[in-house]
């Protein structure tokens, strides 16, 4: 009975053993639409729905009332917000439509361009349409809190307590919470010699909390001088004197404001878009993890797990040269070396020859998903 309990132990614990992973800094592009693209103009930028709802938690009694959203200056923040962003960390000039429609003329009131006119070295137009649904929640719930006292006398040159109790009292607490959810739709128009291509698509939704308020409340003692001399030869400060007094004085306080008001939403609001776009059309910068597979040749793995990538990627690149070792573990291994040195296409390369001598292998179709999605 002891051998197979050791059995068992020895292969739950070679199941669970830990697996080593590599973490790295990689460049990520933007789609291959772009890379004919200098001049970028940011057209229509439109918001196309909103609302506002609230709900109300009468300790379970819910009321649902809705109201009109204050979406003044909204388009014109998200488009600014853009702008701003696309100029600070993108690779293209960036222009505003409607500003160089002013400079140009009325030939650009519409975002497609009249027959035969050439826009002045602008060679696509972005277009985005969003839509904003808020929810405001607010109600009030009981909580259960302790409050203790304690006393003590000294006897000798110790403190004896003589009392200790504690009193449970159910609370009633407020709270508030506010949320936003942004659905964006956004197309990429090219533009040639005055004539148009849709050259792609894209949707994001997002949900950005607004804040919240009146959670945790805070309670404030202050007895009165006389209740305080019954703790004169209590050698603790008065914060834990009072933090012992029984339910003396009470009072209950809110901390913080209400949630974000209309300006902050907006401002919010405006760089989540901003932020859901930028990568789309900047290269950026993602912390990546791959797991490391340490089926691979030893030698060059140890090299992996100490992170020396360029020996451990020599040493892969040596040991598949070899026609015996040409397997999944070192291809995909390799793979990583090439993606941790910002060769993306190569290391794709590698793992996809990794599935083609085992179509399942976990490793390889994780880092391609990953390559395929990358998040930031």
């Amino acid at each position: 009975m002891k051998i197979i309990i050791i059995i068992l132990f020895l292969m739950i614990f070679g199941l669970t053993s830990c697996s080593y992973k590599l973490q790295f800094n990689t460049s990520v592009s933007p789609s291959s639409e772009l890379e004919s693209i200098k001049t970028l103009a940011i057209g229509d930028v439109q918001l196309i729905h909103s609302k506002e709802v609230s709900l109300l938690d009468n300790r379970g009694n819910w009321t649902v009332r809705g109201q009109k959203l204050d979406t003044r200056g909204l388009e014109s923040l998200v488009k600014r917000s853009l702008i701003s962003n696309l100029i600070r960390f993108s690779d293209y000039n960036i222009v505003d439509l409607e500003e160089f429609t002013n400079i140009y003329g009325d030939s650009l009131n519409a975002i497609k361009p009249a027959s035969g006119l050439k826009v002045k070295g602008i060679d696509a137009v972005l277009n985005l349409r969003f839509a904003v649904s808020v929810v405001n929640q607010n109600g009030e719930f009981d909580s259960v809190k302790s409050f203790s006292r304690r006393t003590s006398s000294k006897v000798g040159k110790k403190w004896k307590t003589t009392e200790s109790t504690s009193t449970d009292r159910k609370v009633t607490e407020p709270y508030q919470t506010k949320t936003a959810s942004i659905f964006l739709t956004g197309e990429l128009v090219g533009v040639t010699n005055g004539k148009i291509e849709l050259l792609s698509t894209f949707s994001e939704v997002s949900v950005v909390s607004l804040g919240s308020g009146f959670v945790p409340g805070s309670f404030n003692q202050e007895p009165k001088g006389a209740v305080m001399s019954f703790y004169t030869r209590d050698d603790r400060s008065k914060d834990e004197k009072l933090g012992n007094l029984p339910l003396f004085g009470l009072s209950h306080e809110t901390i913080g404001n209400m949630p974000s008001d209309a300006a902050n939403m907006a401002r919010r609001i405006g760089v989540q878009i901003s932020n859901a776009v930028l990568p789309k059309f900047s290269r950026f910068e993602i912390v990546v993890t791959r797991t490391i597979d340490t089926g691979g040749n030893d030698e060059a793995v140890e090299f992996l797990k100490r992170a020396d990538v360029m020996k451990a990627l020599e040493m892969f690149e040596h040991a598949i040269s070899d026609p015996e070792q040409k397997t999944e573990e070192n291809l995909y291994n390799l793979g990583i070396c090439y993606e941790a040195i910002g060769e993306p296409q190569i290391a794709r390369q590698y793992y996809e020859e990794s599935l083609q001598l085992d179509e399942g292998y976990g490793y390889a179709i994780e880092a391609l998903g990953a390559l395929e999605n990358p998040t930031l």
